[in-house]
Parts: C-alpha cells; structure tokens; sequence
C-alpha cells in the first residue's frame, strides 16, 4: 500500500490516502489459495483393528505396576484394586478388542473393567458386574465381534464387548 498525505495551504487539515499496489493481489490471493488447499487436506486410515489375538497374564511388581512387552503397555493396578476393593492379585488378565479397548479383570475380582486408552491414560468405560460374583479363575478368548470371558473352574462364559454382556 502506498501512503499519500494531503494539506492545504494553511497545513491545518490533513488527509491520508491510501491506494492499494496492484501487483501485490495476485501473489497473495495465490499464497492465501494454496494455504487452504494444504490445511484441509488430511490422511485418515480406516478399518483399523486394534484388537490383541491372545490375553496378556500379567503379575504386578512390588508397585503394582504391570508391563505387557509383546503389546507394548504398562500401567499401575494399584487404583484398580483399590476400587475393587482388594489389596493385591497375584496377576490380572488383559485384552483388547477391536475397536480398541482394553478389559481388565482377575482372579477374585467382581467385576470386568473395560477401558478406553486416551494420551498416557487409561480410563474406566464400563464396569461390568458379573452376575455369579467373584470370577474363579478367568480368562479370555478373541472372538470376532466380542471378547469372550470364561470362568475356568465352571466353565461359564460370558460375551462381552465396549458396552457391557452382549
């Protein structure tokens, strides 16, 4: 933009004027173009299965904390059992389906605690109360459209997905 000031003779008014440069409009209606056109564009990858085919068997160490290698996870059970109502396990069993979220449950334990992993966090979804109490030796099975937990001992099983028993 050019600036033009203008006074009259007494140099008690002044105006200024500006004028817009033409050859400034192009250029930056390209620039302006070409920042939308990189900024809307984006990479998404559908039809993404999260799910782990096999349950982890997992013993807490002395913090309570427990470390899947082979899925590359590690979190603290203490609030867990805390909220169960237990002080300690020996070990918890964990799975994911495919949408993503991690069960969680153990031997003594009431209940199936299914969570959704967030950035360095797990947080409770859905807390499943299995209706012949405490579960006596449990493990879990990937199946395809549910996770499926058996109770070893009575061989009683329950299918269970992100929203509770299907």
């Amino acid at each position: 933009m050019h600036l033009y000031t203008l006074t009259n003779s007494n140099n008690n008014f002044r105006m200024i004027i500006m004028k817009p440069m033409k050859f400034l409009k192009l250029p930056a209606l390209l620039a302006f173009m070409l920042l939308l056109t990189g900024c809307g564009s984006s990479l998404v990858l559908e039809n993404v299965d999260y799910s782990q085919p096999l349950e982890s068997v997992l013993s807490p160490d002395s913090d309570g904390v427990v470390h899947d290698q082979r899925y590359a996870i590690q979190f603290n059970i203490t609030p867990l059992l805390e909220y169960e109502g237990t002080d300690s396990v020996e070990e918890i069993r964990l799975i994911r389906n495919t949408p993503g979220f991690y069960f969680v449950t153990a031997d003594g334990f009431s209940n199936v605690y299914i969570f959704s992993p967030g950035e360095g966090e797990l947080s409770l979804h859905e807390e499943v109360e299995l209706p012949d109490g405490p579960i006596s030796e449990p493990a879990f099975n990937q199946r395809t459209t549910h996770i499926e937990l058996i109770y070893q001992s009575s061989g009683q099983t329950y299918n269970l997905d992100q929203n509770g028993i299907r």
